[in-house]
């Protein structure tokens, strides 16, 4: 608690990225005598607004003009056009090195429950709309489009890698670019493609992707279904097979799971032959969190709004929107572990020693095996999810509420009230 002793909330949370501003901001030369909108004060200000939920730079000038909390925090007073002209100035490669340096250095929390599986990316794409001047941004004949393309870390639930494109670009090529060894990537339809299985299969890499019901192939091995009696309810017509899809040239052989829930039918293919049946449908299961962070970054961070119109500033603003991310992650997790390390109530503490035990524990795994199958990964995460890996609007409301407070141990236990809301 020493190093936060004198910051208050607002300083806490850019705690972590100040230094890598001021590296940047350093390296500009005569940036900061030169515009009164420099690299800092243009990043600060940006921030403010995200983690604020302000939705256009408009409306960032004028909260910062009028707002007795932006003026406490020093925020610059800056036109409209200086944002603009900002945007155009400052390349999008520094706001992505600061982004990857977080991703590389914040503390945040691994669920053990799944990292003896191996690091899992969840890999999709989803459009952000344009105005039609912005021609570049082509989708549609009627309209405008801008995809992200983003890879999403299931093991520490945060963004790793994304692009920002026009909205036609192909999301296979994404997946691509992105490849590394030894990496499992879970993907839905839209990645289905031969000659993509063999690249990722040639990178010494995994996938687990769901497949069309109109693919047709050959069996040539069943194998058993391992699925625990707890998850039979959820599940009907369960097969688990090596195959060989007929239209594939390279012949190559896979495996499919094959399911049925809540009466839709799922095909799923994979190169994994080490993980559980049970393993497999969890892990495309947790598919949606991907999902669950884009509705994040359009609602909550109203990032539906786009702050500039070329191709570098919405590159730009995207970034912003990934580093505030990753900054108030790292900032809920330590306020939940503050508020619990002081909690003196003995039900309080029982219930955070529960959920310690939860964070740092396969406490509902077959002692028999390293997997958890008796509680299941959608039990074992539930409950870690809402306190330790999501951000949710009130929470966001009550920071926004303390920016100017002093971070200590009472501040901590006021804003983790809202952690499950």
């Amino acid at each position: 608690m020493s190093e936060h002793i004198d910051k208050n909330v607002f300083q806490t949370i850019l705690s972590p990225v100040l230094p890598l501003i001021e590296v940047n901001q350093n390296s500009l030369h005569n940036d900061l005598d030169t515009y009164k909108l420099s690299l800092s004060s243009f990043t600060t200000n940006l921030l403010f607004g995200i983690i604020t939920r302000i939705k256009s730079v408009g409306q960032i000038v004028t909260e910062i003009k009028t707002s007795p909390t932006a003026k406490a925090l020093g925020l610059v007073v800056a036109s409209k056009s200086m944002y603009n002209e900002a945007f155009n100035r400052y390349p999008p490669e520094i706001f992505k090195d600061i982004f990857h340096q977080l991703v590389k250095e914040l503390d945040l929390h691994k669920i053990p429950e799944i990292s003896h599986l191996g690091k899992m990316l969840i890999v999709d794409g989803s459009l952000f709309p344009a105005i039609s001047n912005m021609a570049w941004a082509c989708y549609k004949k009627t309209a405008n489009a801008i995809k992200m393309h983003l890879s999403f870390e299931l093991n520490r639930m945060i963004p790793t890698e994304f692009i920002s494109t026009e909205g036609n670009f192909s999301e296979k090529e994404f997946v691509k670019q992105i490849l590394r060894e030894g990496i499992t990537y879970v993907c839905d339809r839209g990645y289905i493609a031969f000659n993509l299985f063999k690249q990722i299969s040639d990178s010494n890499a995994f996938f687990i992707i769901r497949g069309k019901s109109n693919m047709t192939y050959t069996v040539k091995e069943c194998l058993t279904a391992t699925v625990p009696d707890t998850f039979l309810k959820f599940f009907s017509d369960i097969t688990d097979s090596n195959i060989i899809f007929n239209s594939d040239e390279n012949k190559a052989s896979y495996r499919i799971v094959s399911f049925t829930a809540m009466g839709e039918n799922y095909i799923l293919i994979t190169n994994r032959n080490d993980l559980t049946t049970y393993e497999i449908i969890m892990l495309y299961a947790y598919r949606w969190q991907v999902e669950l962070f884009f509705r994040f970054i359009k609602r909550t961070f109203k990032g539906i709004h786009l702050m500039s119109q070329s191709p570098h500033g919405v590159q730009i603003q995207f970034y912003l929107y990934m580093i505030a991310y990753l900054l108030l992650l790292s900032f809920k997790q330590d306020t939940e572990i503050i508020s619990r390390e002081n909690e003196k109530d003995e039900h309080e503490s029982e219930e955070n020693n529960k959920n310690e035990a939860l964070l740092t524990s396969s406490s509902c795994s077959n002692s028999n095996a390293k997997r958890p199958y008796v509680c299941g990964l959608v039990t074992l995460l539930g409950e870690k999810l809402k306190q330790f890996y999501k951000i949710g609007l009130h929470w966001l409301l009550a920071v926004k509420n303390n920016l100017l407070e002093i971070f200590d141990v009472n501040i901590a236990k006021v804003i983790a009230q809202y952690s499950y809301q």
